[in-house]
């Protein structure tokens, strides 16, 4: 800890924090641990290296679970809206959607298959294109298209520029499937794509 006045909530640091920076911070942490009834736990400035740390002492089993029902209450707002985003999926018969999870200060939305991202796409207002078969599975160039397609409607909802997309073609090697791998979005984003299904016209 260090004797310094306690800084301002929403302090902004450099990439690399400076000792009194990692001390105001360790400071501000130990604030909010008291606070919150973890006065017990003291967040302690390490500048024995290049880069300070902050290392949190007095964490016993009692604690260490106490700390951690605090983290998962903070992320309760996460976990909601992962939910929310489940019940507008199925909303759009999207079943075979993947549950969306919560995955640290993101929200994972997985893999889909060709059709699924297909009717995805339709959902946020791309025009239908050529129906795809219900029991085979799509080549490279329907898959490729179908691909550019959801990307395109990601975008036209301003959520597709922060959201990785990969497309993994059929593989006859091990008969996988062709399928889109939609990577992990900001929960600000989640918002913003649970706020573009809610909006759709239902099926």
């Amino acid at each position: 800890m260090t004797g310094n006045e306690p800084p301002q909530q929403g302090i902004s640091l450099a990439p690399q924090a400076t000792r009194q920076e990692t001390g105001d911070a360790a400071v501000a942490l130990y604030q909010a641990l008291d606070e919150a009834g973890l006065g017990e736990i003291r967040p302690v400035l390490d500048d024995e290296r290049d880069v300070p740390k902050i290392k949190l002492h007095g964490i016993d089993a009692d604690a260490a679970a106490r700390l951690g029902r605090l983290v998962r209450k903070g992320m309760d707002e996460d976990y909601v809206l992962a939910e929310e985003l489940r019940c507008a999926l199925l909303a759009h018969d999207l079943d075979r959607f993947p549950e969306p999870q919560v995955c640290g200060t993101k929200i994972v939305l997985g893999q889909v298959s060709i059709r699924t991202a297909d009717r995805l796409a339709c959902i946020l207002g791309a025009p239908p294109g050529p129906e795809l078969d219900e029991y085979e599975s799509p080549d490279w160039p329907e898959s490729n298209a179908v691909f550019d397609k959801l990307n395109a409607a990601l975008k036209a909802t301003d959520v597709g520029v922060f959201v990785d997309m990969w497309l993994h073609s059929y593989c006859r090697r091990c008969e996988g499937d062709s399928a889109i791998e939609l990577g992990s979005i900001k929960v600000d984003t989640a918002r913003r794509f649970l706020k573009a299904l809610q909006s759709a016209a239902r099926p």
